[in-house]
């Protein structure tokens, strides 16, 4: 009785272990279909975000993040039949506890430099809007044009910069 349950072990251990590659075999196929996979979605997600450098919105949006901060601008759009731009941005120089006319003129010269350098060599722009926000509260609005001077450029001031 002894030797037929060894025999019997003997034929369970041989059975098994040509199973064995086999299995090895199908993981790795399974670990290779699930890493193409992954990569295929990456590298879709790659091009959906990738944007073109050439576009006056990018550009614009560029030259406001240079002066407000890599994470200030919400948003920004252009209009290619008006070649006009308007970019929201968070400000980074307002402080709700600075005297009203500091933060007046931080958040003019804020703007006025962010429209300036979106302006600066980029014939496909003619004008542009920067909006500046403190969390959802816009606070200014700065217009300017291709080839106006920084000081005329429009600064309209609302919410808590809006003089009494």
């Amino acid at each position: 009785m002894a030797a037929r349950s060894q025999a019997a072990r003997r034929r369970a251990r041989s059975g098994g272990s040509q199973n064995l590659p086999l299995s090895l075999a199908l993981w790795g196929v399974g670990v290779l279909v699930v890493a193409a996979v992954l990569v295929a979605v990456d590298h879709a997600w790659v091009i959906r975000d990738r944007v073109d450098p050439n576009d006056p919105a990018v550009r614009v949006a560029g030259a406001v993040r240079s002066i407000s901060g890599t994470d200030s601008v919400r948003r920004a759009t252009y209009d290619a039949a008006g070649k006009s731009a308007r970019v929201e941005a968070w400000s980074k120089y307002y402080d709700a506890a600075k005297p009203l006319q500091e933060n007046r003129q931080y958040l003019a010269t804020e703007g006025r430099l962010g429209a300036q350098l979106a302006l600066y060599q980029d014939t496909a722009v003619q004008e542009v809007a920067v909006l500046l926000y403190a969390r959802r509260t816009l606070l200014a609005t700065v217009t300017a044009k291709q080839g106006q001077a920084f000081a005329q450029m429009t600064v309209t001031y609302s919410g808590p910069l809006v003089q009494p």
